[in-house]
């Protein structure tokens, strides 16, 4: 997904280091995947998720300035819907290989993990959507009401 080109652009950091964050939100490294000995999911998957919260962020209502990889406004949120995001990739994944294998008295089960995703995703997502929304309406009421309205929202910002 990276271009080798935009390596040293403050957008290729930025995306560089929310990668790198998101792994360790989703504690997929190797030394933590004692069962599969590496990462569920590669960088490239990692950039797509974030791609797919940019891409949920600037289409979700109320529509308000597009926001990318540098100006994006929660970390949280953006932890939070890159997650979502690879767990949806990894319980497709696991569901699309599950096998339940039985003959001679003995039964083996493959990949058959596609309820613990769902369950996460569910988790996840309504806490994400809930707090999306929310600050969303926020911005979109001071934008309408200027500097003389405030909230604690107004606080809410990183800087990685």
């Amino acid at each position: 997904m990276s271009d080798s080109t935009e390596l040293s652009t403050p957008a290729a950091e930025r995306m560089r280091k929310a990668k790198k964050y998101l792994r360790y939100f989703t504690m997929d490294t190797p030394e933590l995947n004692r069962l599969i000995r590496g990462k569920e999911i590669d960088d490239d998957r990692l950039e797509f998720s974030i791609l797919m919260t940019l891409s949920d962020w600037n289409t979700t209502t109320p529509l308000l300035t597009k926001v990318d990889i540098t100006n994006f406004p929660s970390l949280y949120l953006l932890m939070h819907g890159g997650a979502i995001q690879c767990l949806k990739m990894a319980g497709l994944y696991q569901s699309r290989n599950e096998l339940t294998y039985s003959s001679g008295g003995s039964s083996f089960l493959r990949s058959n993990k596609t309820a613990y995703y769902q369950r996460w995703v569910s988790l996840f997502a309504a806490e994400y959507e809930s707090k999306k929304l929310n600050y969303k309406i926020f911005q979109n009421v001071a934008g309408g009401f200027g500097d003389g309205f405030s909230s604690e929202y107004s606080l809410i910002g990183f800087d990685f």
